[in-house]
């Protein structure tokens, strides 16, 4: 069952990023490594082109995004006794696909396509060389603030954005007081500083295999140091990272996280957006760069997406007009 708090989809302004990720009760996160025999170009080409816009054909999701990682940033960070902030360079994911579900309705809904059930997963060998997907607990994701504003970002992002994973400490308490001390303590607060522009918190539930089972994928983690949380930040300037962590108590700090990595989002490739396919879910990017560059706007339009792409256009409406 939704929140209370919830505002119906349909009633949502669709530039309030936080608002329409706010209506969800379920995240899907896979952290991707790409295959070592392939250019990462290639590898990141096939996923946003290729196999992306399968996702856009398949009713059910609210929000698809790609991000592209660049390599763990060690050096944002003031040092604090107790927590490292080096990340092995093989553990480290070259990509991160973030989805999200309204219900758990919309979850079977799109788990029960033939596309999303079997051609999908087929398709995953062709560019990722190991894979490890998890399932958010119901309402647990959060996105705090987000004063972009735009809830269908293509390409870089206009200011220094990072997926921050959080490792924590071993032996300290249980999965649920980690996740409340790094919603509450953490994510809250931070979210509050006047440079941070857009912040999401997922916390995540232990890794014992991957939510996605995709043949020919190795689903082990690269190594033992899983992530039970990932924040999304967004700043004016790379040094406010710095000043976030030395504003946390520094012992209480180090006693519930025992590493955090931060990786640059080089790009972000939305596919799906408040329901409903983006063009580049649609046509993939480069053909959506082509046409604006040409200034053919009649093929960005309503009826010719109708007219090329029929049910798939709607997206989730097509599960609510059928309920």
């Amino acid at each position: 069952m939704a929140r209370s708090s919830h505002k119906e989809p349909q009633s949502l302004d669709p530039s309030d990023t936080a608002g329409l990720e706010n209506a969800t009760q379920l995240a899907l996160t896979a952290f991707c490594w790409w295959r070592a025999d392939i250019p990462r170009q290639v590898c990141e080409d096939y996923w946003r082109d290729v196999h992306g816009i399968m996702f856009a054909r398949v009713p059910g999701m609210w929000q698809c995004r790609q991000l592209r990682l660049a390599a763990n940033r060690s050096d944002l960070w003031p040092a604090v006794r107790g927590v490292s902030f080096d990340a092995a360079d093989a553990a480290q994911p070259q990509g991160m696909g973030h989805a999200l579900f309204v219900s758990e309705a919309d979850l079977v809904a799109f788990g029960n396509n033939p596309i999303a059930r079997e051609t999908i997963p087929n398709d995953a060998h062709n560019f990722i060389g190991r894979i490890g997907a998890l399932l958010s607990s119901p309402n647990s994701g959060r996105t705090l603030v987000d004063r972009i504003c735009d809830p269908a970002m293509q390409g870089h992002p206009a200011v220094p954005t990072f997926v921050l994973g959080f490792v924590p400490r071993a032996g300290a308490a249980s999965v649920k007081a980690f996740h409340r001390y790094l919603t509450e303590q953490v994510a809250h607060p931070w979210s509050r500083h006047p440079d941070v522009v857009r912040l999401r918190v997922e916390p995540l539930p232990p890794y014992d295999r991957s939510a996605m089972s995709s043949p020919g994928v190795p689903l082990q983690w690269p190594n033992d140091e899983t992530y039970l949380g990932w924040i999304e930040l967004a700043v004016r300037n790379e040094s406010v990272a710095g000043d976030l962590l030395a504003g946390v108590h520094a012992d209480e700090f180090a006693s519930q996280v025992g590493a955090v990595h931060a990786y640059p989002i080089r790009e972000i490739y939305t596919i799906i957006s408040a329901g409903r396919p983006t063009e580049v879910g649609l046509r993939g990017y480069p053909a959506v760069q082509t046409i604006i560059a040409t200034g053919a706007d009649y093929q960005r339009s309503e009826g010719i997406l109708n007219l090329l792409y029929g049910d798939a256009v709607r997206g989730l409406d097509q599960i609510r007009r059928q309920a």
